[in-house]
């Protein structure tokens, strides 16, 4: 007989549940199985933006995926996440690769204004893959995007990537309550996680970053296939590398916006 299935159901109001969530999806590989590397073309882009006198953080670095990859091109490298089994995993992974070292910053909130006080603003923040999607509600999202743009530096840019609506969760937006506010459900481990997620179209998410000081240099699609298509093989990443460029962005499976402190 198969077991019950545990559930593991944070409110939209509840960020320590969707804290010990992340940490059943980190501690159990589920994470690493199903996103094992950074989307090529995103690290491309950040790459662009960063250099070697660059200060890099990674606002929701979780385990290290896009940091570990940049951390040996920039000045000063910093990862910040709310999560403990998160960057646990970081910082062993940060000591078997090696090369540069990376400032781990969190679980403690505190860490990233004591960071910013020691070494200064960054030149450069990421805030990818949804992270700001699992904040609820637009007030908690308004709060961080604002803690974000005071540790940038004048002239720094924000990386920042989010789902988007028009591309996922159709059916658990028929049946959502708030516009674009959902919860979705992923099986790990033996337990059914249930999982907030504020989804965007381009012009939602603009009016958002406006309200919290931001100006949106730029707006794309951060890819047409859906991201762990894109990681299981050579041949998806190909095909979205040809489908991207001349996507327009509300057509994007996510949006990849830079923006600026206005």
């Amino acid at each position: 007989m198969t077991p019950p299935m545990a559930r593991l159901d944070p409110g939209s109001s509840d960020p320590e549940g969707t804290i010990r969530s992340y940490a059943l999806y980190y501690q159990s590989g589920s994470y690493d199985r199903r996103y094992p590397a950074p989307n090529p073309r995103v690290l491309a882009h950040a790459r662009r933006l960063a250099g070697p006198r660059t200060h890099l953080i990674d606002f929701g670095c979780g385990s290290g995926r896009y940091l570990l990859a940049l951390k040996d091109g920039v000045r000063l490298a910093a990862g910040f996440d709310p999560s403990a089994a998160g960057l646990d995993l970081l910082r062993a992974r940060a000591a078997a690769q090696g090369g540069a070292p990376v400032q781990v910053l969190g679980p403690d909130p505190g860490d990233l204004a004591r960071h910013v006080a020691r070494h200064g603003p960054a030149d450069l923040m990421l805030c990818l893959f949804g992270v700001l999607g699992h904040i609820l509600p637009r007030a908690a999202r308004l709060q961080t995007l604002a803690r974000m743009r005071a540790a940038l530096a004048p002239g720094g840019r924000l990386l920042l990537s989010v789902p988007n609506r028009r591309r996922r969760f159709a059916r658990e937006q028929r049946h959502a309550g708030a516009e674009g506010a959902i919860h979705y459900r992923r099986q790990i481990a033996g337990a059914e996680l249930c999982l907030p997620y504020q989804l965007f179209d381009p012009e939602s998410l603009t009016a958002e970053l406006a309200a919290a000081g931001f100006a949106v240099a730029r707006l794309r699609a951060e890819s047409v296939l859906p991201e762990a298509w894109l990681l299981a093989g050579r041949a998806p990443r190909l095909l979205d590398a040809a489908l991207t460029p001349p996507c327009p962005a509300r057509w994007g499976y996510g949006l990849l916006a830079e923006a600026v402190p206005a």
